[in-house]
């Protein structure tokens, strides 16, 4: 190898680490200072249905008389250290006037949100009480108040930055000179929300003409929780959310169309999240007896603004729903992630068998 060869692969190298150290310390600037760098918004789970208590606080208690809810997303594994954020929820009515009165209802979410080398970690417990009136024969209305703790913490050991690169090489001994107030710290956060809801059941067990809406606008982090770890501290901007699904069973067919459209506002980013699932019943339940469970099987198919299409399936039995989807990514990441957006599972159990005409109320 002659001296030219060699003092070309030099710089070459020395360019490729001056750009990973500053890549890296871009990251980690942007992941202290945003909720989420990426579209400055709080996480969302591409099956966000399956997780109502972080939809709408509004929803603790008024489609079920027990519920309890699993979430599971990993995302960008493709292009950096992976996102991992697990969900856990449960919502119970209470004190109600049968299935035809007005009802209060309570639910507890529990979520852990890790992100990048640094383990940013965002973990949350919220306590949920919601209250449904009847409005008429098939519509309802819910209203509901969230509230809980936030614990954020990183690990600034495992990061890299800019000023520990030497001139010629990293050097994880030299400071960082960045200045942490600490790596831990808790907050309050709060949010509120309102449903409207109506449901229509089917003419007989086997006509399949019900039809079900839901419409809701929630509104989270209403005391502007801080979220960076400098000193001049970063407030988490409000969360607006605006929901609207559908259920609508095609008349003497064993097949339901269940779309679903989501508006969501947080500071200066904005969201869309619209498709469908196509429902096909395998097995009707029976109607005195727990002889037979009900069997269906879901496809759908979503768009979430420019950034991904979403594809799922779901599988229902009796009182247990397995959901499972995938991301994959249309925005300009793209040309790094290959298309590899996001893996989701949920996990949905009912302990009480509901009698409602229809899921939606």
């Amino acid at each position: 190898m002659t001296i030219n060869n060699l003092k070309f692969k030099t710089m070459n190298n020395l360019r490729l680490m001056i750009y990973n150290v500053r890549f890296k310390t871009i990251l980690v600037i942007a992941f202290l200072t945003a909720p989420l760098f990426m579209f400055g918004q709080d996480f969302f789970f591409s099956q966000s249905n399956e997780a109502p208590l972080l939809l709408n606080p509004a929803n603790a208690g008024a489609q079920y008389d027990m519920r309890a809810t699993v979430n599971y997303r990993l995302q960008w594994r493709s292009v950096t250290t992976p996102f991992r954020t697990i969900a856990g929820g449960f919502d119970y009515r209470f004190l109600s006037n049968g299935n035809s009165g007005s009802s209060l209802g309570t639910g507890l979410s529990i979520t852990n949100d890790m992100a990048g080398d640094g383990r940013l970690s965002t973990t949350q417990i919220t306590l949920c009480l919601a209250g449904k009136v009847i409005l008429s024969k098939n519509q309802s209305l819910s209203a509901g108040l969230s509230g809980g703790f936030v614990q954020r913490k990183i690990n600034v050991n495992d990061l890299t930055w800019g000023n520990q690169y030497n001139g010629l090489v990293y050097d994880p001994n030299r400071p960082s000179r960045e200045n942490f107030s600490n790596e831990s710290f808790f907050n309050g956060d709060f949010g509120t929300g309102i449903q409207w809801s109506y449901g229509k059941g089917q003419r007989t067990l086997s006509s399949n003409d019900q039809f079900g809406a839901q419409a809701g606008i929630s509104v989270s982090h209403v005391n502007s929780p801080r979220t960076g770890f400098y000193r001049v501290a970063d407030k988490r901007s409000l969360r607006y959310l605006f929901h609207l699904a559908g259920s609508y069973g095609i008349e003497n067919t064993n097949m339901q169309l269940s779309p679903l459209f989501i508006y969501q506002m947080q500071g200066p980013s904005k969201m869309f999240y619209v498709g469908t699932f196509i429902k096909y019943k395998l097995q009707e339940s029976s109607k005195y007896t727990d002889y037979l469970l009900s069997r269906t099987i879901s496809l759908g198919g979503f768009l979430r603004g420019s950034d991904a299409v979403v594809i799922a399936a779901q599988t229902e039995l009796g009182q247990f729903a397995f959901g499972i989807s995938y991301d994959i990514n249309i925005s300009s990441l793209a040309n790094v992630s290959y298309g590899r957006g996001g893996f989701e599972i949920s996990l949905r159990y009912l302990p009480v068998r509901s009698s409602s005409s229809s899921r939606l109320l």
